[in-house]
Parts: C-alpha cells; sequence; structure tokens
C-alpha cells in the first residue's frame, strides 16, 4: 500500500505532543502538580478548617525599620458576602487550575503552608498555554478568619479547599480544580534525568551552602543535581519572592531541555514519581477531558509565562516585623492578567471590587 506522505508529519506531531506533556509534568513537579496527564486521581484527605491555628513564618525575611507597616489590628475586618450569586468570573474560552507546592507530606496540613502557588491556564481554541505566578507572602483576604493575611497561610488554616476559595475572591479567577505536590518530587525528578544545567551567580551558591546545605558550588554554569535544584528554586532572600518565582521557572526550562529525548519508560517513570507525591480533587473524566485539551492545544510546546502579581505593581509592606507583598490595586491586577490573555470584556465581581477596597484602606 503506498504512503500518503503523512507518516512522519503525524509522528513528528506527536513527539511534540508528547514533549509538551512531559513538559507540563515536570513543571507540576518544580511548583505544583501534573494530575492532569494522569487517568486516575486520589482525593484529598478531609482537611479541617481551623482558623485559630497558629501559624509560623520561620525562614520568612524580615525589614526594616522605614518599611511600610500595615497595623494589626487593621487587617481584621469581617467583609460580609455580597448578594452577587455568580461567584468568580468565568472567562469564555479558558480553564483555569491552581498548582500548589507544599514543604511536608501531602496528606498532612497541620500548619503546613503552599510555598510555591501559580495559575495554569489553557485555552484549547486559542492554542495557549499560560502560567501565572503569585508570590506567596501576597496579602490577601481569606474569608472565614475574617482578616487579611499572607497567601500561603491559606493553606495552613483550610487545606487546597480554603486556598482555591481565597484565589478565586481575591483575583476572581475561577479554579476549576487544584493539584497539590510535595517539594520532594523535584528532588528525584532532576536525579533521574541527570541533573540541570543552571548559572548561579556567586551570591546564590553561597547561599544555597549557608542555608539549604547545598554545598561545594561556586558561580557560574554548571550541573545541579536534585538537591541543589530545590535549593535553588528556594532562594529569596539574597532578592525577593519575585525572582525566587524566576528561578523556579530557569530550572523548569532546564529540565525541559533534558527530557526532549527521554525514552516512552523514562516519561512513565517520572510521571509515576509526580503522580506519589500528589493530590488532586479532578476526577478520572476531568483528567481525560484535560488531556484531551492538551493534545490538541499546541503544535510547539511553547508555555507563556506572565506574572499575576509582579513587582511593578506591588511593593513591600511589614506585618508583624514580617515581609508582605502589598498589591497595588486588585481590580487593576485582574483586569491587567486579563489583558495578557487576551480577554478585554471583563468587568470584576463585586466581591473583588468589595476586597480590593478593603486592602486599599489598609495602606
Amino acid at each position: 500500500m503506498a504512503s500518503n506522505g503523512n507518516g512522519k508529519k503525524r509522528k513528528k506531531r506527536n513527539k511534540k505532543v508528547t514533549v509538551l506533556i512531559v513538559l507540563l509534568v515536570i513543571l507540576a513537579v518544580l511548583i505544583a502538580a501534573a494530575a492532569f496527564i494522569l487517568t486516575r486521581s486520589k482525593p484529598e484527605p478531609d482537611t479541617p478548617i481551623d482558623f485559630n491555628r497558629e501559624v509560623e513564618d520561620e525562614g520568612d525575611e524580615t525589614v526594616g525599620a522605614d518599611t511600610p507597616t500595615i497595623d494589626q489590628g487593621a487587617v481584621n475586618v469581617d467583609l460580609e458576602q455580597t448578594d452577587e450569586e455568580s461567584g468568580p468570573t468565568q472567562d469564555e474560552g479558558w480553564k483555569h487550575y491552581l498548582l500548589l507546592g507544599v514543604d511536608g507530606e501531602t496528606d498532612s496540613y497541620t500548619a503546613k503552608r503552599s510555598d510555591a502557588m501559580i495559575v495554569l491556564s489553557v485555552n484549547e481554541d486559542e492554542g495557549r498555554v499560560v502560567l501565572s505566578s503569585v508570590p506567596r507572602d501576597t496579602l490577601v483576604y481569606i474569608e472565614g478568619r475574617n482578616s487579611f493575611d499572607k497567601l500561603t497561610h491559606a493553606y495552613a488554616y483550610g487545606g487546597a479547599d480554603l486556598t482555591v476559595q481565597t484565589f478565586e475572591e481575591n483575583f476572581d479567577i475561577d479554579i476549576a480544580n487544584y493539584f497539590t505536590v510535595n517539594f520532594a518530587a523535584m528532588e528525584e525528578i532532576v536525579d533521574l534525568i541527570g541533573g540541570v544545567t543552571i548559572t548561579l551567580t556567586d551570591a546564590e551558591a553561597r547561599h544555597m551552602g549557608e542555608y539549604y546545605a547545598a554545598w561545594g558550588l561556586s558561580g557560574g554554569t554548571q550541573v545541579l543535581n536534585g538537591k541543589e535544584a530545590l535549593a535553588y528554586c528556594r532562594i529569596r532572600k539574597i532578592d525577593s519572592d519575585y525572582r525566587r518565582n524566576d528561578r523556579q521557572f530557569a530550572v523548569l526550562m532546564a529540565i525541559y531541555d533534558e527530557v526532549k529525548d527521554l525514552s516512552v519508560g523514562q516519561y512513565t517513570e517520572l510521571i509515576t514519581t509526580v503522580y506519589d507525591h500528589m493530590y488532586t480533587d479532578m476526577t478520572v473524566a476531568g483528567a481525560i477531558s484535560l488531556v484531551g485539551d492538551l493534545l490538541s492545544v499546541t503544535e510547539n510546546g511553547e508555555i507563556e509565562n506572565v506574572k499575576l502579581v509582579d513587582s511593578e505593581h506591588s511593593s513591600t509592606g511589614s506585618l508583624n516585623g514580617r515581609s508582605v507583598v502589598l498589591v497595588d490595586n486588585l481590580e487593576e491586577t485582574a483586569i491587567r492578567w486579563r489583558q495578557a490573555l487576551g480577554i478585554e470584556d471583563y468587568t470584576p465581581s463585586a466581591r473583588l471590587t468589595q476586597i480590593s477596597e478593603a486592602l486599599e484602606a489598609l495602606k
């Protein structure tokens, strides 16, 4: 039977699709989870919400005396729900997923925080995948606690469910599903692929040894093992939480460079490693549907990096002597983010307006 000439083209496209899926798996390992490529899922264990739980800020950076201070008493405010019943805005053509990275066992939430948070947005019709990072210390309103607090603390109070609710109310983003992963998975992935090539500054190399016991490194381009790559992703004290997000993305791209030529067997091992460290509220049917979306979303495997909260539109404040990120204006943030996604016809929800005005009153 004569060939129609499409075999090689189809094989090449399938290879690109496979690389895209693997890239999303590795991304999830770095800063969340990758259940969307799986045909099975695990339910998150019951997580009791405890708004009186003490959340330690161990390791958070302190701030100087000249940093604008938020009065502790002022952050406690009861914002009653608005009459609006529609919930967060649903962006036509887009599906949004919340990816959460935690330090510790994924089935134990007591006093655990989500140290990495990112929104994964998929638009099948436009062939786009967008990652939107948010600094963990961003000051947001946490309903039930009736106060403004660090975004990372929502996970400690009520796990992924409360974190999703907090995202939806403060950024007006309809979250379809969440994925939570333990950062330990990243070490295993990096070691599995033989390390990643990263260029370190002298300050970064020194900090990785002093704070994360990743000794023996110096400035320059080199191959990092799993422990070293995780230490690199955690660096924040020498500059900022914004730069830490940049480092996480740099490691993602470095892993992408390494996985392009892996075998199917190695892909399977990567996926299995992720799954062992992951929890999600996505059903099997939902996972299969998302696989279908991703298979048709792009030919070149490109992923856009958009900061939901960036240094240009936020500032550093002080709450209880600890650093917090103060968004200039929550409503404008939601508008600006949607413009980056190409969504022009957007009106902030009544709940977002309410929270945004309350945050402005704190400054």
